[in-house]
């Protein structure tokens, strides 16, 4: 796992090494339960959060015109530890190739959305390597500004609009630091399906900023919420989305993760910002 650092105004990486802060250890399990692809179990030591561990499904969905490559989106439930982490839930937006065919590099952004007071101690992070994930780019953004329109017919869950501004990181934790950049690197909406079930359908309209010109892309998902120990009037919510291509825009995939605190009878409203990340597959080149 390494910590990274991103532009202040797009929210795209410009070094997604910066620091080396430990291996995280996942195990993966077939599952035939309609909710997922995948089961998987996690371990890892986070600066300033100590040894978590971590469970929960994943989805799996495979790019048109990247032979071999899928998009992972992983929803783990963090347990509580001995240094004050009371639960929270980790989000991954992957890029994976389970055939293991030729140049289909691999690479995982990963949220974690931690609860509690962490008491762990921070090591001087050890210098990043370099590990190239081929054509994929990556962003990261904080909600500003979220809204909820309320029901429709066509979105029982009700509808979701917010800006996606940039967030700055602590290279020796990766842990968000200070606030939003002013500059709004994405415009997004979710209309929510039925919430009435632990996972739920959603649809995605984006638009991304950090490219030249804006991109926007729909997409069909998927939601989960749960409940946290200790946490009244508020669930974990996170979704994720893949993206279709736009072969013209230089577009061959991508997807699109969020992690967050929803009200318990909102699943469109936002009880603390939610981190967003994104990652898109072709040539497309951050502005």
């Amino acid at each position: 796992m390494y910590t990274f650092t991103n532009n202040d105004e797009t929210g795209f990486l410009t070094d997604p090494t910066a620091r080396d802060v430990g291996p995280i250890y996942v195990c993966d399990g077939p599952t035939v339960d309609g909710r997922a692809f995948l089961d998987q179990w996690g371990k890892l030591t986070a600066p300033g959060l100590g040894d978590l561990t971590m469970s929960g499904p994943c989805g799996l969905e495979f790019y048109v015109g990247e032979p071999g490559r899928g998009a992972v989106d992983c929803v783990l439930v963090v347990d509580p530890n001995s240094t004050g982490v009371t639960g929270g839930v980790a989000t991954s937006n992957s890029v994976a190739n389970p055939a293991r065919l030729p140049n289909g590099r691999t690479g995982s952004l990963w949220t974690v959305y931690s609860m509690g007071e962490g008491t762990a101690p921070v090591a001087d992070p050890a210098p990043g390597m370099p590990q190239p994930t081929g054509s994929v780019k990556y962003s990261v953004g904080r909600e500003v500004n979220s809204r909820s329109l309320g029901r429709t017919s066509a979105c029982p869950g009700g509808v979701r609009t917010t800006e996606i501004h940039s967030v700055s990181t602590d290279p020796a934790t990766g842990a968000v630091t200070g606030e939003p950049s002013d500059a709004v690197a994405a415009h997004a909406s979710i209309c929510y399906g039925n919430p009435a079930e632990p996972d739920f359908g959603a649809r995605l309209d984006i638009t991304i900023e950090g490219v030249s010109p804006p991109l926007t892309v729909s997409s069909d998902g998927q939601c989960r919420q749960q409940d946290v120990a200790g946490l009244v009037g508020s669930r974990q919510q996170s979704c994720g989305f893949t993206l279709l291509p736009d072969f013209g825009r230089g577009l061959t995939g991508g997807q699109v993760t969020l992690n967050g605190l929803v009200p318990v009878d909102d699943p469109a409203g936002s009880d603390n910002s939610a981190i967003w990340s994104t990652g898109l597959l072709g040539s497309i080149v951050p502005r």
